[in-house]
């Protein structure tokens, strides 16, 4: 299973407007590995398809979630 490919789907399957929220735990990922995904997921919202945000107000660990916003 190649985790980039399923969160890239999940986006792009998502109606504009739709929020989602990522997580190291919710991908039982360790908190280096979701760090990896939160760059490349920046990377990917610079092309204007989504954006991401941090959800510290949400979450104790912000670090460990981001929240995407299909546009």
């Amino acid at each position: 299973m190649d985790i980039l490919s399923d969160i890239t789907q999940k986006i792009s399957a998502l109606p504009t407007g739709e929020t989602w929220e990522i997580s190291a735990r919710s991908l039982w990922l360790s908190h280096s590995d979701f760090h990896s995904i939160r760059i490349f997921l920046t990377r990917e919202a610079e092309k204007g398809l989504f954006s991401i945000q941090n959800i510290d107000h949400m979450t104790s660990d912000a670090t460990a979630s981001l929240q995407v916003i299909k546009h």
